[in-house]
């Protein structure tokens, strides 16, 4: 068994899987989730596909996060549409598409990572996201969670919720 994240952009064999999972959560028709996901890019936004491998088995769409960037901040970007498959939750999977979203995040230079939630305040809390000011993000400004990623200053923002 072998889990990795890949670009959406490079393997456009699971824009379909993935239109069903987010499907799946967040209702919209395909033709326009299909549309939104197709435009992942290396130059963001980026779909990221969490994959399982298996010896002898097929590949398997598991897991996705978009990554963004946000207006007026080049060092920090906006993380949305973070999703596990119903089957694979309560496994871990979902800590580990977001530190491999924050790796991938590192690796094209930012050094801080924003996202919204509504009903996952709690897990996000617990992988270390606290919350902060609104930020003008790609899609306008939102309420939005943020921690600092800890490759650049060695732990979570610790200011106060507000």
């Amino acid at each position: 068994l072998r889990m990795e994240l890949v670009e959406l952009h490079d393997h456009p064999e699971y824009i379909n899987a993935c239109c069903n999972i987010l499907n799946n959560e967040w209702k919209r028709s395909h033709a326009a989730r299909f549309h939104s996901l197709s435009k992942s890019s290396s130059n963001l936004p980026a779909s990221l596909v969490l994959i399982k491998r298996q010896d002898g088995r097929e590949n398997q769409v598991i897991g996705h996060a978009k990554l963004c960037r946000v207006l007026h901040d080049d060092k920090a970007c906006f993380v949305e549409s973070v999703i596990v498959t119903p089957e694979e939750r309560g496994k871990g999977f979902g800590k580990l598409v977001m530190k491999l979203t924050e790796d991938y995040a590192r690796m094209k230079g930012f050094t801080r990572c924003y996202l919204s939630t509504h009903d996952k305040e709690q897990f996000y809390r617990a992988i270390g996201y606290v919350v902060c000011p609104p930020v003008c993000g790609i899609s306008g400004t939102m309420d939005h969670m943020e921690r600092f990623l800890r490759l650049f200053d060695g732990k979570a923002n610790e200011s106060s919720p507000q």
